[in-house]
């Protein structure tokens, strides 16, 4: 009986220990929950009727303060196939609280995702992984596309690199080298693209 009660006991015990692993790192004040991948399959249609479908991948958690003074958090996102093995590392930063949405710019076949959250000092203040995914079905209608000449003109700019969209005269904007650009011709296109507005120039 007694035998039975230990091996219950040590059963208990690495419950808890696994448990604890996301929360272990966690500094008391940031709260992060509903991890879990958002897989958006759009289908465009063009002028000539001409369908072309693609996948876009997003990593999406709701972020907590307890103090109620968020703070700017750095973020690394490891993207998995089925094997474990890593496809490509993303690096963001969150800086707000409630629901957080960043591009992950995979390839195709990411089964899982572990994400890293850092404060400005470099220490891990949340650690965890997740394999849910979550599918949506988005249908636009493709407008002409618009020459690289005319980015100049464009109502926002972003960075590849990046989960902010900015006006492209924000300081900011003026960092990011052409190979990672990513314009938009609105605000809701940005948006609806995973992008958050920039906290210095506000678009």
């Amino acid at each position: 009986m007694n035998k039975k009660l230990l091996i219950l006991l040590i059963a208990l015990v690495s419950v808890l220990i696994c448990l604890s692993v996301v929360t272990a790192s966690d500094n008391n004040d940031l709260k992060v929950k509903s991890l879990k991948i958002n897989k958006v399959k759009k289908i465009h249609t063009d002028s000539n009727g001409n369908t072309k479908k693609s996948s876009k991948y997003y990593a999406k958690f709701n972020v907590t303060s307890k103090s109620g003074s968020m703070k700017k958090y750095d973020v690394e996102i490891q993207c998995l196939d089925k094997k474990g093995k890593v496809i490509k590392t993303i690096k963001s930063h969150i800086d707000r609280e409630g629901k957080n949405k960043i591009p992950l710019k995979c390839v195709s076949g990411v089964k899982s995702i572990k994400i890293k959250i850092k404060d400005d000092s470099g220490k891990v203040v949340f650690e965890g992984n997740t394999s849910k995914i979550k599918t949506t079905e988005k249908v636009t209608e493709d407008q002409p596309a618009k020459s690289e000449s005319s980015s100049s003109s464009a109502t926002y700019w972003a960075s590849s690199n990046s989960n902010k969209f900015h006006n492209p005269s924000c300081e900011w904007a003026q960092k990011i080298s052409g190979r990672n650009k990513v314009v938009f011709h609105s605000r809701n296109e940005a948006l609806n693209s995973g992008y958050q507005p920039c906290q210095v120039c506000s678009p």
